[in-house]
């Protein structure tokens, strides 16, 4: 299905959002704060922050590795959702009830192919209009559904 010239909304989803780089960056800052407290007791405690860092990373590239292929959301004039794939799948979505609006950021939750996804965008994510517009399609879905 291509909804080309029909999409009153298409929000680019990029491969790595500031809330991915942000968990990042903390968990690098965990592994630090660990090793050093570790280095400050008597027995050796050495590698303890490698670990934590090895989980922390790997949870954060299992996250990336379920978003491999996703592309895009796209909302058409009647206000119906769906996920866009990189090989150029349009799946239907619905938002769901976990969806927020945060101040100037949205945290969305949304159901594709019986798949659950979630991203934060913030406006080093999205431009700003297009945020400020999925902001109202948002309540509009809302709204919509008695929410």
């Amino acid at each position: 299905m291509s909804l080309r010239g029909y999409d009153a909304l298409k929000i680019e989803i990029r491969p790595w959002l500031l809330a991915d780089r942000i968990a990042a960056g903390l968990a690098v800052g965990c592994a630090l704060v660990i090793e050093a407290v570790a280095a400050r007791y008597p027995e050796p405690q050495a590698g303890l922050g490698v670990a934590a860092l090895a989980v922390l990373a790997a949870w954060i590239w299992h996250g990336r590795r379920r978003a491999r292929g996703l592309a895009a959301l796209s909302i058409d004039a009647d206000g119906h959702w769906y996920t866009l794939y990189s090989d150029g799948r349009a799946v239907p979505s619905r938002v769901l009830p976990g969806t927020r609006l945060l101040g100037p950021t949205v945290a969305l939750r949304w159901q594709a192919a019986g798949e659950v996804r979630s991203a934060w965008l913030t406006p080093w994510d999205v431009p700003a209009g297009q945020l400020r517009e999925l902001t109202v399609r948002i309540s509009t879905t809302r709204d919509r559904a008695g929410v």
